[in-house]
């Protein structure tokens, strides 16, 4: 092992220093001269629309999974109204629920939280879940209750989570 020093280097040790052109940092404007080629668009550009708004029809293709072969619903619920509420608080994008959550679901909370004013209160401690109790059915359905801390009020939540290909869904949540 070398051991690290904080000696500077002798002159004859140091690297050459070499003079390198500055990249251009803006393309050249479409009244100015030069000598770089325009950039042109071989193929049109086409607009994705959200997938939350389209038909999903692997949604209504997924497959029930029974709770046997589902990761632990206590956690994942824990998880997932800590999620819940960060994007109430403002602090976490919807975006990164919609992976647990069912399309028709993401856009209702979408919708819900279009018409509100972004928050930007502080960040929900861990103790912000402050009971939270889970129903499991052998079928792979889970219903969960949580009670919460929003601020100074504490409110109560209900989520139903349903094992779908593999994995939790949140497919109902209501109290917010």
């Amino acid at each position: 092992m070398t051991a690290l020093t904080t000696e500077p280097l002798a002159a004859a040790e140091r690297p050459a220093l070499r003079l390198v052109a500055a990249p251009a940092s803006a393309p050249p404007y479409d009244d100015e001269p030069g000598d770089a080629p325009l950039l042109r668009l071989v193929a049109p550009l086409t607009v994705v629309p959200d997938p939350v708004l389209l038909d999903d029809d692997a949604w209504l293709a997924a497959e029930r999974t029974p709770s046997t072969q589902l990761p632990a619903v206590q956690a994942f619920a824990r998880v997932l109204v800590q999620g819940v509420l960060e994007v109430l608080a403002g602090v976490r994008p919807l975006k990164q629920l919609q992976r647990d959550t069912t399309p028709e679901l993401y856009a209702s909370l979408a919708g819900s939280l279009a018409g509100r004013p972004r928050a930007t209160g502080a960040r929900p401690n861990r103790r912000a879940v402050r009971t939270l109790h889970v129903q499991e059915r052998p079928e792979g359905i889970a219903e969960v209750c949580a009670t919460v801390q929003r601020g100074a009020r504490t409110v109560a939540l209900a989520l139903r989570l349903e094992g779908l290909d593999g994995r939790w869904k949140c497919t109902e949540l209501v109290g917010i």
